[in-house]
């Protein structure tokens, strides 16, 4: 007879800690970071001035992924589940932080669609109060639109006269 390694769903299977997704997203970051890395390391060297400098913001962008990647990993390598708690989990459906994913993902997508149709201003207003929706909930609205539309305004002031660089207007307001 073989050694009996308990329930089917308990989190050790032959003596081996399962993989959760928070783990899978900390692999795959770690992987992508170093991947990017590598490859702006490989971009071309600015032919005025200093060599490095195309090259100096997408290092640390793929290095800072990497680095969120292995921390991410160690972090969840530290929790212990319980066969008790991936029960639990299983039964719920979807988690409030999944919902959260979902819905940010969806609101993206509508804030693309809508940039240059309304504008850089009125999109990022929209986006930024179904943001701010869930995450501050509905008693909060007045404060929501107050943050969403100075921080539109403003931005789009700074990117428009100090940087000029001009952001999609409000096509109606020729704003």
């Amino acid at each position: 007879m073989g050694p009996d390694y308990g329930d089917i769903d308990t989190p050790y299977k032959c003596g081996v800690n399962q993989v959760n997704m928070n783990q899978w997203t900390g692999l795959i970051s770690t992987a992508f970071g170093i991947v990017y890395a590598i490859m702006s390391y490989t971009l071309p060297d600015a032919s005025i001035g200093n060599p490095m400098e195309p090259k100096i913001f997408p290092l640390m962008l793929g290095i800072g992924v990497t680095i969120c990647g292995i921390l991410l990993i160690i972090n969840e390598s530290k929790k212990k589940s319980t066969a008790q708690e991936i029960k639990k989990e299983r039964g719920k459906g979807l988690s409030h932080d999944s919902k959260l994913i979902i819905y940010t993902c969806v609101v993206a997508f509508i804030y693309a669609l809508l940039f240059e149709r309304i504008g850089y201003v009125l999109s990022t207003i929209i986006f930024m109060n179904a943001m701010l929706f869930v995450l501050n909930g509905k008693q909060k609205w007045k404060t929501n639109l107050i943050v969403s539309m100075t921080f539109s305004i403003t931005i789009y002031l700074v990117f428009l006269k100090l940087l000029a660089i001009p952001l999609p207007m409000i096509p109606f307001l020729q704003i």
